[in-house]
């Protein structure tokens, strides 16, 4: 055997030796975990988020107009939250979710 074919089968050795540490699961570092929250609550705090300013202010890169607008916004968006309004959004998309899982299982059916 010739230097080449030595060095070709050392790195041919080494790299599957290498394989299973680059093949490692991370799940560990990012267990899943069920969510607190329905899809409807979900749903609604995201309106609530975007009419209250938040994603406006989220989105802008001018760091002057950022401070005084998220203050507002957050005072806003706690408003909101603790409103009937936000209770409303909550029913109306459970209503839309049941609606429509009731329109899925009419379907299966057939």
């Amino acid at each position: 055997m010739n230097a080449k074919t030595l060095i070709a089968a050392a790195l041919m050795a080494l790299s599957t030796a290498a394989v299973p540490a680059f093949a490692q699961s991370y799940s560990h570092l990012d267990p899943i975990t069920q969510s607190q929250k329905s899809r409807a609550e979900v749903l609604a705090d995201l309106q609530i988020y975007r009419e209250s300013g938040l994603a406006a202010v989220d989105r802008t890169e001018d760091f002057a107009l950022i401070a005084g607008q998220r203050t507002k916004a957050e005072a806003r968006y706690a408003e909101l939250k603790a409103s009937p309004k936000y209770a409303q959004l909550v029913q109306q998309f459970a209503a839309k979710e049941a609606a429509k899982g009731a329109a899925t299982e009419g379907v299966a059916a057939r």
